[in-house]
């Protein structure tokens, strides 16, 4: 069945996305210059451990230097940091190969980094959870404090499997494919990311002010694209305790301000396509979104069991989303996705969940709702369950490790999700899987629908459509991610 013709347009302006010139970031004035990586014993393809010298390098360079890799494999055996502002790391035919599966990362300490032009594969066994982990990191003092890290730029590099799968080098990473922590300012841009066994670019640890631009993600563990924000790094915590430090928490933990656009996402065998589960002023722009085999294409909620943030202030805009909960994935690494159930979120999901202790405290419940959330001009086309769901009856209970190492178990409600909107939307071959009815907007929660959702100019297979639960007279303030820059091209802080 041919797609519809708002289809095409997605794509284009998916295509049109570019790197914006304020992360360009000026190179100091001394020293400048190349360097050689070979000139520090670091050579491609001798099969020695390649992680010294490289380290050596890297620590010798001064800012506005580039250290450059020549065509070829290198090994190395344990993490590397960037411990110096300034400086560009960059190898057109160049492979990074981490061979120990548990501590693998190319890890950016210092402000004004660039990385570019590289590919990294890896040995990995099981999907492990520490930052170093992951293949490019943005974080500085790990496994600490994490200060910010700021005006990094992260392009055009290649975060790939080396081998067939049932080989060690079936995985690209034991973690994410590119991971930022507390970064100020970030540019990720151009990249292709496949197979990570966790998220393929991950967002977390108050991160803000950055994009994720024209980066293919393919077949991953989970999430393609996540942004995340815990309130804590413990978990189970007691609500009055985060507002007790509300200030604080938001300053070291909420992710705001990040532009996701022009990326082409597909065929991960867990978890969801784009997703913001905590966080403030996203916008999620021209991402062609194709084939997620088990929930979401755009989830957008508060996480009970991870004690995340709310979610203020979302554009959902212009994204083509096809093909959700409806496919196998290509890949499906130790049959995680044949084992597993598919979770009937809609193609884009819109949810809350609080702990009951929570869902008590007026204070808290709403200062952690999901509000003021925006999907417009976006076509859904083959979704098995709705084209977009808000506002679920959470009844659920989930099971927590403690601080202490004791498993802890907590009853699970709906939160609060209130001021959404779907606007100029495209939906099309939305099955409704087991609803009577068929609907393409659902909104399950009683609060959500007695009060409306706003909606305008929505099609469904060619018709108007406007269901009744469109009772909402005014449009979400939702404007997303405004992103400034300073004449002199950096981030304003």
């Amino acid at each position: 069945m041919p797609l519809p013709d708002g289809v095409d347009r997605v794509q284009a302006l998916g295509a049109s996305a570019t790197s914006p010139n304020c992360f360009r970031v000026p190179a100091a004035a001394t020293p400048t210059g190349q360097r050689q990586v070979r000139d520090f014993g670091a050579l491609p393809d001798d099969a020695h451990d390649d992680t010294d010298a490289i380290q050596h390098a890297l620590d010798t360079l001064r800012a506005g230097q580039t250290l450059v890799f020549s065509p070829g494999r290198y090994l190395i055996s344990r993490s590397l940091r960037v411990r110096n502002p300034g400086i560009t790391i960059t190898g057109a035919g160049a492979t990074i190969h981490a061979t120990n599966p548990d501590n693998q990362a190319l890890v950016i300490e210092a402000d004004g980094t660039t990385v570019s032009s590289l590919t990294f594969t890896a040995v990995t066994d099981v999907r492990r959870h520490a930052a170093w982990h992951s293949r490019i990191v943005v974080a500085a003092d790990i496994p600490g404090g994490y200060r910010p890290v700021y005006n990094t730029v992260i392009r055009n590099n290649r975060i790939v499997n080396a081998g067939a799968p049932g080989t060690s080098t079936a995985n690209s990473a034991s973690g994410g494919g590119i991971l930022l922590l507390r970064a100020n300012g970030f540019l990720v841009a151009n990249n292709t990311v496949v197979r990570t066994l966790a998220d393929g670019i991950h967002v977390s640890s108050a991160s803000k002010n950055g994009r994720i631009l024209n980066n293919v993600v393919r077949e991953t563990g989970d999430d393609m694209i996540g942004v995340v924000s815990y309130t804590s790094s413990t978990r189970p915590i007691s609500p009055a305790t985060v507002l007790s430090s509300w200030n604080t928490r938001v300053d070291s933990y909420l992710v705001r301000n990040v532009l996701i656009a022009g990326n082409q996402l597909g065929g991960q065998y867990w978890g969801r396509g784009i997703s913001v589960v905590g966080g403030q002023r996203i916008t999620i722009s021209r991402n062609t979104i194709d084939n997620v085999p088990l929930a979401a294409g755009v989830f957008v909620a508060r996480e009970a069991g991870y004690q995340t943030f709310g979610v203020e202030n979302v554009l959902i805009e212009s994204n083509l989303i096809r093909n959700v909960q409806n496919m196998s994935p290509p890949y499906d690494y130790r049959n995680k996705f044949a084992t597993a159930s598919r979770a009937g979120h809609g193609a884009v999901e819109i949810q809350a969940g609080l702990f009951e202790d929570e869902a008590a405290n007026p204070s808290f419940r709403e200062l952690v709702s999901v509000r003021n959330v925006l999907m417009r001009g976006n076509v859904v086309d083959r979704a098995t369950y709705s084209g977009a769901r808000a506002g679920v009856n959470l009844v659920q209970t989930v099971t927590l490790t403690d601080s202490s190492g004791r498993l802890v178990q907590r009853n699970v409600v709906a939160g609060d999700v209130h001021n959404v909107g779907f606007a100029s939307g495209q939906f099309n071959n939305v099955i409704a899987y087991n609803t009577p009815g068929s609907v393409a907007i659902r909104v399950p929660s009683v609060e959500l629908s007695t009060h409306g959702v706003y909606c305008t100019g929505n099609h469904r297979d060619g018709a108007v459509y406007q269901p009744s639960v469109c009772k909402q007279a005014v449009e979400p303030a939702a404007s997303g991610a405004p992103l400034n820059c300073s004449p002199e091209g950096l981030l304003l802080q």
